[in-house]
């Protein structure tokens, strides 16, 4: 019944973990609101016998990490640029560039694994390895943090390849051929599919509400076999919002072919994705940039 006392805030809620949040136009009064309902919650648990760790406790703010605090127990928590919520580092400017750069760092060291063992492995197994230990670390909740800056996306790529290349042990194939020989995609467009996946749940009314929030469904009299069914919003730059799930997991569902969309069961929409390249996406990641020029089609 922890929910039931806050007033005016949220609570993000995982097993043990809670995380209170709100939004304010004005700062001060954002961190007196998560100040005083922080205060509830403290005397929620004990009332219910129950001790919070608050050394475990952080506070975020979102484009602001100066001179901000607020008082939680007998701790004061001063604004950090970072945080480790649920495995996931979150920056206060909601770029994700540490927690790629710590995932392309786990990934180089397993790939420095492999190499020390490659040559005493056949193909076979060296794929298992590869997609066990490396590619693997890009897994974990990729919605999340999937719309980095191409910088980033470079470092994922050049890990991927060159654990491509240790695999199949050819070195006169390009990426896109070791992608090929190998029957797979980027990362990125893995991650794209795993969005298309998650279209495909609220759509059929497997999601939970909270991510089915993110989304309005378009409200039409009229059975159109290709209509829209979303709203997407007017963002124009990726300051102001392309970048983001709401904003991208509308087009990823309009650019999925139809067969896709008419999947029977979850099950058989995760079998078909997986064989489905998302070349029209037109995101910063999908499209081709060169330097001092800038994206082309």
């Amino acid at each position: 019944d922890i929910f039931f006392f806050i007033q005016d805030i949220d609570i993000a809620n995982f097993a043990d973990d809670n995380t209170p949040y709100g939004t304010d136009k004005i700062l001060d009064n954002l961190l007196n609101t998560l100040e005083n309902e922080t205060k509830t919650l403290l005397d929620w648990f004990r009332i219910n016998e129950m001790k919070p760790n608050e050394d475990k406790c952080h506070l975020l703010v979102i484009n602001n990490a100066d001179n901000t605090s607020v008082k939680v127990g007998n701790e004061t928590l001063m604004g950090q640029k970072t945080v480790d919520l649920l495995g996931i580092k979150i920056d206060n400017e909601l770029k994700f560039t540490e927690h790629v750069t710590k995932l392309c760092k786990k990934g180089n060291q397993k790939l420095h694994a492999l190499a020390r063992i490659s040559n005493y492995l056949d193909q076979e197994k060296l794929k298992i390895l590869m997609k066990t230990f490396i590619t693997s670390q890009f897994n974990y909740c990729p919605l999340i943090w999937m719309f980095h800056n191409r910088t980033l996306n470079n470092k994922i790529n050049r890990l991927h390849e060159r654990a491509l290349r240790m695999v199949y042990k050819k070195e006169n194939l390009s990426f896109e051929e070791l992608l090929e020989l190998d029957n797979s995609v980027t990362i990125h467009h893995r991650n794209l599919q795993k969005l298309a996946t998650e279209m495909y749940k609220i759509k059929n009314g497997l999601s939970p509400k909270p991510v089915k929030e993110l989304f309005n469904e378009c409200n039409t009299n009229y059975n159109l076999r290709n209509k829209r069914c979303w709203e997407t919003s007017n963002a124009r730059t990726v300051i102001y919002g392309t970048e983001t799930i709401s904003f991208r997991g509308p087009k990823i569902w309009e650019i999925l072919p139809q067969e896709l969309k008419e999947s029977r069961t979850l099950e058989e929409f995760k079998y078909k994705v997986k064989s489905w390249k998302p070349n029209e996406c037109d995101c910063r990641l999908c499209k081709t940039f060169i330097p001092n020029l800038g994206f082309i089609d």
